[in-house]
């Protein structure tokens, strides 16, 4: 087994706001939203972090298939009425995305103390598969039998499996990991090799998954898992520490650890592309960013931003047409004279990001380039 820390970005054709991926399926991923957790000590903001999320996906430069939140959407409580209460909540709150294609998973907070009951009245089926454009997905419960997924669970799997081509692309979804990531802190699922077992003959599989609330990819074989960041606070690495308790909030740095991923999938070669954007402080105020295109080159040529900083790119053209594209941040545009577009950008890791013009506009085109400096 490996392990590889990771942050991988998706180059999108954008032509406005709602753009699609064209030959590409893309889609968000949201893991331990954790409402109803109220302790300002471990994350001042926990009323508005989500909300702050939802602003950052709604102002995504391509209008995803789908959004998948992949459990713990809720905060445990032995109160059943407080219960239901965070549950409604939660899905008032989620009504602002734009996009209403949303899929569920159960995490232990949300099912773990009445047989997952209130999250079915709420989301609907612990787990289910559906197809998208070609591809088959799987959204498994690890949590609602403990750590495990259970006999009739993995008999549904086998029957599922039994109709899918062995050359299928599959994208299996749970809370918990199936390769085992730290088993003292029940970083598992106890019977996971079984489904594992079943998924082998697929030779494109892999798995998305919450719970341990940090970027994480483990692969065997040909699966790979790739863990996801949490909404609410975040977890430390496997080991680090004795127990597993929230990692302190960082006034210094804020919503550090905290965040939600894209992934895209090339329709034609299978390639799996992940993009990986940490909340941001400030979503209601983004700094507007001036930049111009004129053969030769851009001004300015580099452009210096702040982690976490919510900005608009205003795009113009000086002269003819030309194109803007910064492939790490997903963007790519035509720039005619007299049309200036407007693009709402993401920023998550420190990094530069290098841009470019993508179309050939004459004499000093391939001058015509720069870069984003996230630190």
């Amino acid at each position: 087994m490996k392990l590889r820390f990771f942050v991988l970005v998706c180059f999108v054709a954008l032509g406005g706001a709602g753009a699609t991926f064209g030959d590409e399926l893309f889609f968000v991923q949201l893991s331990d939203t954790h409402w109803g957790f109220d302790n300002p000590k471990v994350n001042p903001d926990y009323a508005g972090t989500l909300k702050k999320a939802i602003a950052q996906v709604n102002a995504l430069p391509t209008t995803p298939d789908f959004i998948v939140f992949t459990g713990d959407e809720t905060h445990t409580t032995n109160d059943p009425v407080v219960r239901q209460q965070r549950m409604t909540e939660f899905k008032g709150i989620i009504a602002a995305l734009k996009v209403q294609n949303i899929r569920f998973l159960p995490g232990e907070h949300d099912a773990g103390l009445d047989a997952a009951a209130a999250y079915e009245r709420n989301f609907g089926k612990r787990y289910y598969t559906f197809d998208l454009k070609g591809i088959h997905f799987i959204a498994l419960d690890n949590v609602t039998a403990g750590d495990s997924l259970g006999d009739a669970q993995l008999d549904w799997l086998a029957q599922t499996l039994k109709g899918f081509d062995k050359g299928s692309q599959i994208i299996v979804f749970a809370h918990r990991p199936l390769l085992e990531v730290y088993s003292q802190w029940d970083w598992r699922t106890k019977d996971g090799d079984k489904a594992l077992a079943m998924l082998k003959p697929f030779p494109q599989v892999m798995l998305f998954y919450g719970h341990i609330h940090q970027e994480r990819e483990d692969t065997h074989g040909d699966f790979t898992q790739y863990a996801a960041k949490g909404m609410m606070f975040p977890l430390p690495a496997p080991g680090s520490v004795a127990k597993p308790g929230p990692v302190p909030w960082d006034p210094e740095h804020p919503y550090q650890g905290l965040g939600f991923r894209t992934i895209g999938i090339d329709l034609t070669t299978h390639k799996v592309t992940v993009t990986e954007y940490s909340i941001m402080a400030d979503t209601g105020s983004a700094t507007a960013i001036k930049v111009s295109a004129h053969l030769g080159g851009f001004e300015p040529d580099v452009i210096q931003v702040k982690r976490d900083q919510s900005a608009t790119l205003e795009l113009s053209s000086a002269d003819t047409i030309h194109g803007f594209a910064c492939p790490d941040l997903g963007i790519e545009t035509t720039l005619v004279p007299g049309k200036p577009v407007s693009v709402p950008v993401s920023l998550g890791a420190p990094g530069e990001h290098d841009f470019f013009c993508s179309v050939f506009c004459g004499e000093g085109h391939e001058d015509m380039v720069g870069k984003i400096v996230v630190d």
